[in-house]
């Protein structure tokens, strides 16, 4: 009878997602993530599948911690705009922080054109955060902060891109008024046309 694994599950994931973040897939090997992750190889195979499946949790934790915490700056704030604006702050800071780029966005270019497991993960991803974005664009318009003649699709597309593309800006190590701008220009873009401008 096998013996129970005497480690938590969910931090190994934790622990997996940092190490695949940091070193990409193919650069991963098996035996950086049993001395990363401090297992044995039996242990790694029997608890996950393998490197594959391990890699798909780990993507899996990361996809759901950035819905959580976009959805929470967007709903915690006092007005959708300040909510898309401290959104893009956060992500600024870690990715400036880390300058590893976004663990989904590496997915997709790395591993999504031959894997369709992670294409349909990193689809799956994008689209929803599309759907945040554009939802927090509706609440805007309600309210008199983005012009009711814009398109919430389209510009719940356009903060998505932005978003992202903070991670592969900071990752060329730029001076840090660059990725402010980006911040900064991106909301103002967002309150173009409106007089209601006395947003956090």
């Amino acid at each position: 009878m096998a013996r129970p694994p005497t480690f938590e599950r969910d931090e190994k994931i934790e622990e997996a997602m940092q190490l695949f973040w940091e070193q990409g897939y193919e650069a991963t090997s098996v035996q950086d993530l049993v001395d990363y992750l401090d297992l044995n190889r039996s242990s790694l195979y029997n608890t996950f599948g393998g490197k594959h499946e391990l890699y798909l949790e780990a993507l899996d934790h990361y996809r759901r911690a950035g819905r959580q915490a976009l959805k929470k700056h967007l709903e915690a704030a006092p007005n959708p705009v300040d909510g898309i604006r401290r959104a893009f702050e956060a992500v600024a800071t870690q990715a400036t922080e880390r300058q590893c780029g976004c663990f989904v966005a590496n997915a997709a270019v790395e591993c999504a054109p031959r894997d369709p497991d992670t294409e349909q993960r990193t689809a799956e991803t994008f689209e929803a955060m599309r759907a945040l974005f554009r939802d927090a664009v509706k609440r805007a318009q309600d309210e008199g902060h983005i012009a009711p003649d814009r398109d919430p699709k389209a510009l719940g597309r356009y903060l998505t891109n932005a978003f992202y593309g903070i991670h592969l800006t900071a990752k060329t190590n730029p001076p840090s008024a660059v990725v402010e701008d980006i911040v900064s220009e991106t909301i103002r873009g967002l309150t173009k046309g409106t007089e209601n401008t006395d947003v956090a």
